[in-house]
């Protein structure tokens, strides 16, 4: 519980940064009322239902329950410690701490330290040495022919490794950076025999910047036709290929301005289509698209143009990316490439205006996509090969929700296969028969079941003693005294165990004379259950000026709760006696069984008055 820093710097450096600006770096947020609401960054999920309160200074998610202050947001999103979160959030609004934090003993994140460092180095001296020594000059001179201007390549940081094994080893070693630590990171490499030399050599050097524009890694292309034609880092600590989209930093402003991200296969199509203006482009790293990285567009946008080489790999990729992408939540339409071509190459050819009208503008919806690859991999030289194209592509048509569309393109493959519309149509209900079997067949529950979501905290339909422990506890939360009143009042524990150990939390916090501030209480709480059910209390939307009457009666309904719970044992005892008197032949027994249900019965009249009368 020990706070690694003063707490009055602390609560400094929460006055003077606003969450909703740091939230709104890494999730697309939207007002709604008071509130502003995001896809998750902590869970994967269609339906926004991360909230976030400016007034309030918290957010809470209601699919995973992720739920805190700003400190909270970023020590989870980045995976930072308390102190190192603190650090961040200081920096950021120009605060000094008045003496160094002291940083918790977590080795690695002084290992990721240590790796951010070095990446930011070497970057700067691949950049160096592209722009300032003559072992660059011939890569200078490839970058320029394929028309990047020195401000994009300031822009990127682009640099090149000299054909060198110990160039980058050397300089890292001079600053004693741990060679061992440089291999794990992915900048060095090492042999059977225990040597150490450069992973790039006479490559062109492409930064890998993570969402928050740290240096993570690198792509290297070679410039004398060796291969591999690109190389990238392997995965660290930090470089993470499925979970990490080339220039998203750069890009996400403006895909939110635009609502729109137009995805290419590489950094050069990127970087060549900043060049022309087309300042929301982002990359996949030259791997298969994953579920992690459509997740990550679908937070800032639900737009999505795939520019993919025109050749059959590329459009390959395309469909794959599409299915992930649609499954994301994403609208999603393709721009057409002409076969063998690549955005980079195009723009250099035709320059950016034709792009942008030839191919940006004319992107296809994804229906005319699948079928158009579907039939440039078909082969047709009879009718039984007809037929089954014409049945994969109605799978395809079959799945669109608007009739419309539907109707359009079963026309269009009526036409275009001189076959009777209405036998196109019957194979199509066909179809839609079988695939809506098959989806029943197949549909799970979601793990995060926030489709139907109001984006509130609601007191839900709970029995009304764990509804009035969740109301205490709000109160509890921003009133010392209401939690000095349940602690004194209160002749029962709360039965809900995570409101009981809430509770207990607040009694040893407020005991050790800290003010209310369910920012500070949160971080004061060390089990996770807790936390999260802190933040979602603190979302609640109640009236603050609850009045004594109020408190009154919910300290009451706790305090029967275990009455009103023994009385209900009580009368099921005392029906079981009642019922086996009914059944029994034995007159004796009979009697007897009377005689415990009637003194039972008093003492419930008993326990019900005393209810009545406290």
């Amino acid at each position: 519980m020990a706070q690694s820093a003063p707490e009055e710097f602390v609560n400094q450096v929460r006055a003077a940064v606003d969450i909703v600006d740091v939230v709104g770096e890494y999730v697309q947020l939207k007002k709604r009322g008071r509130a502003y609401l995001g896809l998750c960054p902590f869970h994967s999920e269609k339906t926004p239902s991360f909230n976030v309160n400016a007034e309030r200074q918290f957010y809470h998610c209601f699919g995973c329950h992720a739920g805190g202050d700003v400190f909270s947001f970023v020590m989870q999103v980045e995976q930072l410690s308390f102190p190192e979160a603190l650090q961040k959030l200081a920096d950021r609004v120009g605060l000094t701490p008045p003496a160094p934090l002291a940083h918790e003993d977590n080795p690695m994140q002084s290992v990721k330290a240590k790796m951010y460092e070095a990446y930011r180095f070497v970057a700067k001296l691949y950049h160096y040495v592209l722009t300032s020594t003559p072992y660059g000059s011939e890569a200078l001179r490839y970058l320029e022919n394929r028309g990047f201007t020195r401000t994009t390549i300031d822009e990127y940081m682009i640099g090149f490794a000299p054909e060198s094994w110990d160039f980058v080893k050397d300089n890292l070693v001079k600053r004693n950076f741990p060679l061992e630590l440089m291999v794990e990171a992915g900048l060095l490499s090492s042999n059977d025999r225990g040597r150490v030399y450069d992973k790039f050599r006479k490559r062109v050097i492409f930064p890998i910047q993570d969402s928050q524009g740290e240096v993570i890694g690198f792509g290297g292309r070679s410039i004398d036709g060796s291969e591999p034609k690109y190389l990238n880092s392997p995965e660290t600590l930090l470089f993470n290929k499925s979970r990490t989209i080339f220039n998203l930093h750069r890009a996400r402003s403006q895909m939110r301005k635009r609502n729109q991200a137009i995805l290419f296969e590489g950094y050069a199509d990127v970087i060549a289509a900043w060049q022309a203006g087309i300042s929301n482009g982002i990359a996949t790293l030259g791997t298969a698209f994953t579920e992690q990285q459509a997740h990550l567009i679908r937070r800032n946008t639900d737009q999505v143009i795939l520019c993919y080489d025109g050749d059959f790999a590329g459009q390959d990729a395309t469909a794959k990316a599409i299915d992930q992408l649609q499954k994301a939540g994403c609208t999603v339409r393709i721009a057409p490439l002409p076969q063998g071509s690549d955005p980079d190459d195009y723009i250099r050819q035709y320059g950016a205006e034709q792009f942008s009208q030839q191919v940006l503008l004319q992107a296809m919806p994804v229906t005319s996509f699948q079928l158009k690859h579907l039939r440039s991999k078909t082969v047709i030289q009879d009718e039984a090969d007809k037929a089954e194209y014409v049945r994969q592509a109605l799978e395809f048509i079959v799945t669109l929700p608007n009739a419309i569309e539907r109707d359009m393109y079963e026309r269009q493959l009526s036409e275009e296969y001189s076959l009777s519309l209405e036998a196109v149509k019957t194979e199509a209900k066909k179809l839609y028969k079988q695939q809506k079997i098959m989806k029943q067949r197949d549909k799970v529950t979601a793990p995060w079941n926030n489709s139907i979501n109001n984006g509130k905290f609601m007191v839900t339909k709970a029995p009304a003693h764990e509804n009035a422990e969740r109301m205490l506890l709000y109160y509890m939360l921003r009133d010392p005294e209401i939690a000095l009143r349940v602690q004194q009042e209160c002749n029962a524990d709360f039965q809900v165990d995570e409101h009981s150990a809430l509770a207990a939390y607040l009694y040893a916090y407020y005991a050790e004379g800290h003010p209310a501030d369910p920012g500070a209480f949160i971080h004061y709480v060390e089990d996770e259950k807790c936390k999260q059910l802190a933040s979602g209390l603190a979302m609640m939307e109640c009236r603050d000026d609850v009045s004594d009457k109020e408190i009154e009666d919910y300290i009451k309904q706790v305090n029967n709760y275990p009455v009103r719970a023994e009385l209900q044992r009580l009368r099921e005892q005392q029906k079981q006696l009642n019922l086996q008197a009914g059944s029994t032949i034995d007159e004796e027994q009979r009697k007897k069984l009377i005689i415990e249900a009637a003194l039972l019965g008093m003492k419930i009249a008993e326990m019900e008055n005393a209810l009545r009368e406290g």
